[in-house]
């Protein structure tokens, strides 16, 4: 069984035996706020009989119970409008991580090709200048080459004019041992 308290109140008036759940003292409270408001009612219109200003009572409380509960709906929707635009807002985070996160794969992607080029850069213009020392060696090769052939054919000019020469000594030879066996001929005669 339910612990039910009973209380009796006065509300304009009359007395009437209260029984609920609730505390004493809140059931008195009720009372007396519903005895207030027919007082207040009563003093407004002398000539309304107890039922008139009871149900009038009924309709203001009412009307203020409606009152009330369409605050408490505006206080709801106040309170949960902060919770909306939090999950609006945690929902764009999400969106801004995800694409920032994306971003940031394309841009390591992007700095790995970009160093990736720069090493070919570095690569192409190593061969570039490899390419160039090639060409001056090739040149000085050329130049080398060039003076090989120049020192050859003075080479080959001289060994002609020492053979030229060698023939002209042997010429001479000949012609001086003629000369001189001649010479000793008549010299003997």
């Amino acid at each position: 069984m339910s612990n039910k308290n009973k209380v009796i109140v006065r509300i304009y008036g009359q007395e009437y035996t209260m029984v609920g759940n609730e505390s004493k003292e809140y059931m008195q409270r009720v009372a007396n706020f519903v005895d207030e408001k027919m007082i207040d009612i009563a003093r407004n219109s002398k000539k309304l009989s107890t039922a008139m200003i009871a149900v009038l009572t009924c309709l203001n409380i009412a009307d203020e119970y409606y009152k009330i509960n369409q605050e408490i709906e505006n206080v709801k929707e106040d309170a949960l409008k902060p919770l909306q635009e939090l999950e609006e807002t945690r929902s764009q985070l999400a969106t801004t991580i995800a694409d920032f996160e994306t971003r940031e794969i394309e841009y390591k992607k992007r700095i790995e090709q970009l160093e990736e080029e720069r090493r070919n850069n570095m690569k192409n213009n190593e061969c570039e200048i490899l390419k160039k020392e090639i060409e001056t060696l090739k040149e000085a090769l050329s130049l080398k080459d060039t003076e090989i052939k120049k020192a050859k054919k003075e080479n080959e000019e001289l060994e002609n004019k020492v053979f030229d020469s060698q023939i002209k000594y042997v010429q001479a030879r000949k012609e001086l041992d003629a000369f001189i066996e001649n010479f000793d001929e008549k010299s003997r005669k």
